[in-house]
């Protein structure tokens, strides 16, 4: 654990001033900018003690002015927001066989990032030896850390499937790390959080109800619904990588029929039965860029399996919007059209296909959202 980060549970006096200030960060974080006197209406605290805790949050820099309030014949009150600014995450993620931490202030601005070797054998090892190297060395150290998981995590914070992140299975992630590194930490599907970063900075913004699909190491799809992400009963809503590929189900593993032969490993490897080498790190433009009959046929099947996909997924929930994000987004114009009317002639309701636009910066993006939606875990720390 961080020398002196063990959190205490505030009694008192001190936990009256937690509360108190965590409710005027949510509050600006909602509906800022604000003036005192609207501050005080909105928490429902006295003018006196708003203006108590706006100065001492002023002092120590994670509040600022950015103007007044139009006169409607009074004097002009003077508006606060919060610095946005002044409160940075840890948001972790993996990479092949590599994990990886970015340091971000919640205008998403990358601050610092690591990186080095995943060891699957010990995964909260690893993680919080990578978050911690940012901790020391940050000049604004995280209050939160998110962790973008390749897999799900079940509704008592265990995770239920993480095939690349070792053998977790039953661990309570969220515990082991808050223990590790006496950082509060949120555990969320990488999807989920690809999701939710193109929904307000990128091809989903304001569209309240979509689907994601993305196509990595792995094949997953986001549900959002009312601007909410559909989760299910144990969190496993669009785990579509176990979709079967026929009317016969199989067995569920570690990773589906599906995911396993449409993602970019697999497409290789089908390529190679062909006698196409595609280049292990560019499978897709490998692909796209071919020419020879077995090229054009096999990106016919993976035009057509990434559209069965987002076919369903339309089927089900009618979306507005369909996503596709990842190795999806290398496709080449042309194959993209494709995709695109492949979906459209198919779905049973005209459905609005984009490609994402955030790229890796999407997690980053989709972290901020999911912590801001519960800012009295995120400012607790800086309360204290």
């Amino acid at each position: 654990m961080l020398p002196g980060s063990q959190r205490s549970a505030p009694t008192g006096r001190d936990a009256l001033r937690r509360i108190r200030v965590s409710a005027i960060f949510s509050t600006l974080l909602e509906a800022g900018p604000l003036a005192r006197t609207d501050l005080a209406h909105r928490t429902g605290y006295s003018p006196s003690t708003v203006t108590g805790i706006v100065q001492d949050l002023s002092d120590a820099g994670y509040l600022r002015v950015v103007g007044q309030q139009e006169s409607t014949g009074g004097r002009r009150r003077t508006l606060i927001e919060l610095n946005r600014s002044s409160v940075t995450i840890a948001v972790v993620g993996l990479r092949g066989a590599r994990i990886w931490c970015a340091l971000v202030d919640l205008d998403g601005n990358r601050l610092d990032a690591a990186e080095q070797d995943f060891d699957p054998a010990d995964p909260v090892g690893s993680t919080a030896t990578t978050v911690m190297s940012l901790h020391r060395r940050a000049v604004i150290p995280p209050v939160h850390v998110v962790v973008a998981l390749p897999g799900v995590v079940a509704s008592d914070g265990s995770v239920a499937l993480a095939p690349a992140f070792g053998p977790v299975a039953h661990l309570r992630l969220v515990d082991e790390l808050e223990a590790t590194t006496g950082l509060r930490t949120t555990v969320e599907n990488d999807v989920n959080l690809i999701a939710l970063g193109e929904r307000v900075d990128g091809a989903g913004n304001g569209v309240e109800d979509l689907v994601l699909i993305h196509v990595a190491e792995g094949i997953g799809a986001t549900i959002i619904a009312g601007g909410e992400v559909l989760e299910g009963s144990s969190r496993s809503a669009g785990e579509i990588g176990f979709l079967p590929q026929g009317l016969a189900a199989s067995p569920r593993g570690e990773r589906g029929d599906y995911e396993r032969r449409w993602t970019a490993a697999g497409i290789r490897e089908s390529g190679a039965l062909l006698g196409l080498s595609l280049a292990e790190e560019t499978v897709v433009e490998s692909l796209c860029s071919a020419d020879s009959p077995a090229a054009v046929g096999l990106l016919e099947d993976v035009i057509q399996a990434w559209a069965f996909a987002a076919i369903i997924c339309v089927c089900v929930v009618n979306p507005a919007r369909v996503i596709f994000s990842g190795d999806a987004v290398l496709l080449t114009r042309d194959a993209r059209e494709r995709l695109r009317g492949t979906v459209q002639r198919s779905a049973p309701s005209l459905t609005e296909v984009v490609f994402a636009e955030l790229g890796h910066e999407a997690i980053l993006h989709g972290a901020i959202a999911k912590v801001v939606r519960s800012p009295a875990t995120l400012f607790t720390e800086v309360a204290g």
